[in-house]
């Protein structure tokens, strides 16, 4: 079930999180030119929102055993 959960939440977050929200926070620390500088942003934007969509999925499976638990 956890694991369910887990996967739900994972792919919930990843569709949901605005992809703008990241660009805005990642905009400015990017520094290079042409090609190379936005591999670079793109890569950055998307590790971040796989970063984020985990942290939430691992949230909801804590907050399901914790609700489990009582």
């Amino acid at each position: 079930m956890k694991i369910l959960i887990f996967i739900i939440i994972l792919s919930a977050s990843w569709i949901l999180i605005p992809e703008e929200f990241i660009r805005s926070l990642v905009e400015g620390h990017i520094i290079g030119d042409g090609e190379s500088a936005m591999d670079s942003f793109e890569f950055t934007v998307i590790v971040l929102k796989a970063v984020f969509s985990l942290l939430l999925a691992f949230i909801g499976v804590w907050l399901y055993r914790k609700a489990s638990q009582r």
